[in-house]
């Protein structure tokens, strides 16, 4: 269990005008980003800064390096503590979920800015006889337009992520929610058990991890200039902005 109290930390950060240093890399990453044009290296470098304060914050791990593994998938080189990540962006805005549990444990991230136009992607999401109302926390009438399709695609990009990409069809992850109150997926036609999933919506912005386990993440929104900070020596974890509850346990 990390440091802050939970099995899973969630950092997220908002970079809009602020610059990303890559001096702040490690020499890896550094050489991957020179591979690396544009918009898509400036994204790559933002989010790669902001795992790794979070990985900081959660284990005390420092100069670690997060890279591609053989498959793409982010993986933290250097690590004493054994952490593993899942990185997600939308425009400006990076996320990293951290855990120190290690890369054999399922874990998984997505943002999604609540868009009106996601509603003409709901026959895309929901899986035969999937009831979109399997999903905890979306029961307000009326709904503002998009939302319940951005919490389905938020839930089960991650739910993609966790399993490791079983199948590219986000309908083939099927969300439910259990007698406790919980919501769950599972990837249909894997072998593989049911994940927990969690989600919440903050400044337009929708946030979900899947993983294991009943506690829900620790999440913090922080600034850019605290992840720098972490980077250059300070190891305390701000406070942030705490998201607003999790939609995926009893309270959902």
């Amino acid at each position: 269990m990390s440091p802050v109290g939970s099995p899973v930390l969630v950092v997220g950060c908002d970079w809009a005008g602020r610059h990303a240093p890559e001096e702040l890399l490690g020499e890896r990453e550094r050489a991957h980003a020179e591979g690396l044009t544009g918009a898509r290296r400036a994204e790559w470098v933002r989010t790669r800064l902001t795992a790794k304060a979070a990985v900081h914050w959660a284990t005390g791990d420092r100069r670690v390096q997060i890279l591609p593994d053989p498959g793409g998938a982010p993986r933290v080189w250097d690590t004493p503590s054994g952490a593993a990540v899942s990185l997600a962006h939308t425009g400006e805005f990076a996320a990293c979920a951290v855990t120190r549990a290690g890369p054999a444990h399922p874990l998984g991230v997505d943002v999604e800015p609540v868009d009106a136009r996601n509603d003409i992607l709901l026959p895309r999401l929901l899986g035969p006889d999937e009831p979109s109302c399997a999903v905890p926390g979306t029961r307000p009438v009326p709904l503002p337009s998009g939302f319940l399709a951005t919490v389905l695609a938020a839930c089960k990009e991650a739910a993609l992520k966790a399993y490791r990409r079983p199948s590219p069809a986000l309908r083939d992850y099927r969300l439910r929610r259990g007698p406790d109150g919980r919501l769950r997926v599972r990837a249909a036609g894997t072998p593989q058990g049911e994940l927990s999933v969690w989600w919440s919506c903050r400044a337009g912005r929708v946030t979900a991890v899947c993983g294991t386990g009943r506690l829900p993440p620790v999440r913090r929104v922080v600034s850019a200039e605290s992840v720098l900070a972490a980077l250059r020596g300070d190891s305390r974890l701000p406070a942030g902005r705490a998201e607003a509850a999790d939609r995926g346990g009893r309270e959902g």
